[in-house]
């Protein structure tokens, strides 16, 4: 415990020698001057006392013809007047905790709980186009005003919580519940949406108008929603059903053997921005906005250790404009392939039972006709 104490406060060892160093200690007794540690010597003695009394010390040597020498000195006092005038070792400690508590205030790294990695990479999106990444500085109020985004801009959570802490942002989402769909019940017809001969018939909901083997005309009624009742009053349904008929219909594709595109030339012009504590510094040329241009971002790291920043990258494939010349087999190909094209859009379950075909040129250009017989679903809500 002495130790300690001796070392806290400031304290001088001294050697005296010479005159009347007997009196001297007795002086320093008189005046109250602390001595401890007082060893005789050949020709004096050596003792600590108190740095502050060292002066009054020294005079009352003097009174007696004794001399003083300091053999050495102790405290923090001592320690700390070394580094007299080094103001950076005061300094530093407190931009360090300055940086510190500034640093705090950004985001260094982004966590994602409940998510899949579909979900992970919608959010991650709108936050960052809400500004909110690595190197982003964030308030409450932002937070709370990113979560009410996040709400109304995807049904699919059912909630969403931010949570920002010594530099981390903790993104928590839950799936919202699927609401069952609600069938509507108008009444509202099933009508043919092309010319055949009806194969089956399934009336789920409504009565059926149109039985297997008639024919069917565009527009007419398949399945009817109302019906009257033995007192001629109408029933109302919601016409639900399948009607399968066979269906013949031609359909026409104009191909050009030689035509120009933008083609990719495989090189990739690129931009780069840094993201740091809410600003954005430009990395070089600044690319042209357009449909094209697509924004990747990452955290920056150093040595693996994530640093509050986001690099952004922006790039942009490159195209040309490229002459593709098609051989005439290769026109047929393109050319059928549009026509089917053009058939299951139109019917999505068409099974085709034969088809066939008629070509013309025109210099360099075909005209594809395609006929084609197939099955399919018919039957299609009135006005929809």
């Amino acid at each position: 415990m002495g130790l300690i104490w001796a070392n806290c406060f400031a304290g001088v060892g001294f050697a005296a020698f010479g005159g009347q160093s007997e009196k001297l200690i007795t002086l320093c007794n008189r005046q109250g001057i602390p001595l401890y540690a007082v060893r005789p010597t050949a020709d004096g003695f050596t003792a600590h006392l108190p740095a502050r009394r060292y002066r009054e010390a020294s005079r009352l040597a003097r009174r007696c013809g004794t001399r003083l020498r300091v053999r050495e000195r102790r405290g923090v006092f001592f320690r700390l007047r070394a580094y007299r005038g080094r103001w950076g070792l005061v300094l530093a400690p407190l931009v360090f905790a300055a940086a510190v508590h500034l640093l705090g205030q950004s985001v260094w790294s982004i966590r994602y709980d409940g998510l899949d990695a579909a979900a992970r990479s919608r959010v991650e999106q709108m936050l960052y186009s809400m500004d909110i990444c690595e190197g982003a500085v964030l308030t409450q109020e932002k937070l709370r005003l990113a979560e009410k985004q996040l709400m109304d801009g995807n049904e699919a959570f059912g909630w969403v919580s931010l949570n920002f802490e010594k530099g981390r942002l903790v993104v928590e989402a839950s799936p919202a519940l699927q609401k069952p769909a609600i069938e509507p019940n108008d009444p509202v017809d099933l009508v043919a949406a092309a010319d055949g001969i009806l194969l089956e018939v399934n009336a789920q909901e409504g009565f059926a108008v149109k039985s297997v083997g008639q024919t069917a005309a565009a527009g007419e009624v398949l399945v009817s929603a109302y019906k009257p009742d033995p007192y001629e009053q109408p029933v109302e349904s919601h016409a639900k059903g399948l009607v399968v008929a066979a269906v013949k219909k031609t359909y026409q594709c104009v191909q050009p053997s030689t035509y120009e595109v933008q083609a990719l030339t495989g090189k990739v012009a690129s931009s780069f921005r840094l993201r740091l504590f809410g600003h954005t510094v430009e990395l070089g040329a600044q690319l042209l906005e357009g449909e094209e241009v697509r924004t990747v971002h990452r955290p920056l790291t150093v040595l693996g250790f994530a640093l509050p920043a986001t690099i952004e990258e922006r790039y942009a494939p490159q195209r040309e404009a490229r002459q593709f010349h098609l051989t005439p087999d290769g026109a047929r190909q393109y050319a059928r392939f549009a026509c089917l094209a053009q058939l299951y859009a139109e019917f999505p379950d068409a099974e085709i039972i034969a088809e066939s075909r008629q070509e013309s040129w025109d210099g360099g250009t075909l005209t594809y006709t395609m006929t084609v017989d197939f099955k399919a679903d018919i039957a299609r809500e009135k006005g929809g």
